[in-house]
């Protein structure tokens, strides 16, 4: 196979979802997931690109864990740090574009406005220092494409899904309400991934933003996924509650305040992510579908 699309972290809500849009398409796809290849070893790298021949690379894998990270940082630096910039070699190296995942995180949340991409980075975490070497690792690689920035990603899982599940189990919700970002539905993030690996990327990569078009705390949108959840089961809203980060005593800091400004993304290529509010429905829905106790 040549000219395909090669997914690397493909076992994640990122991976799972672009390889699924792609495939609709009618696109080649080759996911890999961390048991399939360890992205930190070159040689393996390369093995694979010379296998695969792919014409896009998505690197959708990383170390998320963003408190383990400030306990663990040589993998947060090995995986999100040094992995980008190999696989940015190798596909330089190979003729193929990289599409690489980055973060809000980046940044410290003390702008007061949404970010855009020129604004100076500045990560307060393990984590979000490692995302930023990742992105320069993949700058001095010299690979074509796209660095791609996103936030608070939303799927059936994750947040979503821990907020719900201790709503049907009648717990008292304390959620951080002096947070704010902009979140991002997966879906629409595979959406955008996918039309990029269509596109003609820049011969350097470039830094992009693509985030959902709204703001939030998580306060808010647990509120609004309790909101819809109770509606559609009928069962009682559990006691909600909004909290400080600082009384929250997480290992890592996270930004107060990490909108993205998606503009340069929506004028160069068309792409706009939604109103968070609109995806509430649907994530409710894939919630309650792998939930057949509900």
């Amino acid at each position: 196979m040549s000219g395909g699309v090669l997914i690397l972290g493909a076992g994640g809500q990122v991976g799972r979802a672009t390889a699924a849009v792609l495939r609709r398409q009618g696109r080649a796809v080759t996911g890999l997931t961390r048991g399939d290849l360890d992205i930190t070893d070159e040689s393996a790298l390369d093995e694979v690109f010379r296998r695969v021949r792919p014409a896009t690379v998505i690197n959708a894998a990383a170390f998320t864990a963003v408190d383990r990270a400030e306990a663990q940082p040589w993998r947060a630096e090995a995986v999100n740090g040094l992995a980008p910039g190999l696989i940015g070699a190798s596909a330089r190296r190979h003729g193929a574009a990289l599409i690489h995942l980055s973060t809000d995180y980046v940044f410290d949340g003390e702008k007061g406005a949404p970010y855009v991409e020129a604004d100076t980075a500045a990560p307060v975490s393990v984590y979000g220092r490692s995302k930023l070497a990742g992105e320069a690792a993949v700058l001095r690689s010299g690979a074509a494409g796209v660095i791609l920035r996103t936030s608070w990603l939303l799927s059936a899982g994750g947040f979503v899904g821990a907020i719900l599940s201790r709503a049907r189990s009648g717990e008292v919700l304390r959620v951080v309400g002096d947070q704010k970002g902009r979140p991002t539905l997966v879906d629409d993030l595979a959406q955008a991934l996918a039309a990029l690996a269509h596109e003609t990327l820049p011969q350097a990569a470039e830094v992009y933003h693509y985030a959902g078009a709204t703001d939030a705390t998580w306060f808010e949108l647990a509120d609004a996924l309790v909101d819809e959840w109770s509606g559609r089961t009928g069962a009682a809203r559990p006691v909600m509650t909004g909290v400080t980060a600082a009384s929250w005593n997480a290992p890592a800091r996270r930004p107060s305040d990490s909108r993205l400004d998606s503009g340069r993304i929506a004028a160069d290529f068309g792409l706009l992510g939604r109103d968070w509010r609109e995806g509430v429905p649907e994530l409710v829905e894939a919630w309650l579908n792998k939930e057949p106790d509900q």
